[in-house]
């Protein structure tokens, strides 16, 4: 469950986001409850020249026990840590885009290793100055104070410098945001990764290492009774 930050009138509890009149609040953004509160409650009660609103927008995905905290333990962790004036909650978006131009900050906390992190590469398309783990997948997103910030996976110390260096310099804000743009325009652009992942599992179902190349007939034993709708065209 992805957590954003932003100011109040910004991002709406219905779920809608607008950039228009905001106020003079910083937002951010961040996932991985137990270290992201931590370092919510550090950046809180540190002296900010800005007030700053926190957000955790979206909802259970997962039917798996214990693999996600409810809205209810959320609103429990957010009163425990003296945050309940400054954190608000927002229900999935169908439509993330939408949020992403309201928020000053991004943050990505996992202290897990994901394969690939859609949230950084979503924030960083949108502009977003970003802070991520540097774990898995993610830490080859960016490259660290160019086009986002990475910290240690679970170093909540870590985390709450870099969200106060940022909520601190705007001019680093929109650096970070335009770096991570370019990037994400450059890298991942849904025209241009489509054909490249094509051509990745092309290759891979029709090379056999040290056997030279081989057909998709080749293949077909693998897959029994394939159903015509599954299949790969070659």
């Amino acid at each position: 469950m992805p957590a954003f930050a932003g100011p109040p009138a910004t991002i709406q509890a219905s779920g809608s986001a607008s950039d228009a009149s905001r106020p003079k609040d910083r937002a951010v953004a961040g996932a991985a409850e137990g270290i992201r509160d931590k370092a919510a409650a550090k950046v809180a009660r540190a002296a900010l020249a800005v007030p700053v609103r926190f957000y955790i927008v979206g909802g259970p995905v997962y039917r798996t026990h214990g693999s996600q905290t409810s809205d209810v333990e959320l609103r429990e962790r957010i009163a425990a840590l003296g945050l309940t004036h400054c954190v608000g909650l927002v229900g999935f978006q169908h439509d993330p885009s939408e949020v992403y131009p309201a928020l000053d900050v991004v943050v990505h906390a996992s202290t897990r290793p994901e394969p690939f992190g859609l949230t950084i590469i979503e924030a960083m398309a949108s502009g977003c100055a970003v802070v991520a783990s540097t774990a898995g997948g993610a830490a080859e997103l960016f490259r660290h104070g160019q086009d986002a910030l990475g910290v240690p996976p679970g170093d909540v110390p870590a985390l709450a410098h870099q969200l106060v260096t940022l909520l601190g310099d705007a001019d680093l804000r929109r650096r970070l945001g335009r770096g991570a743009r370019a990037t994400a325009t450059r890298r991942f652009d849904q025209s241009r990764i489509g054909g490249q992942l094509v051509d990745v599992y092309r290759g891979v179902l029709t090379r056999r290492p040290g056997s030279g190349w081989v057909s998709p007939a080749d293949l077909r034993p693998l897959f029994p009774s394939p159903s015509p709708t599954r299949q790969l065209k070659l």
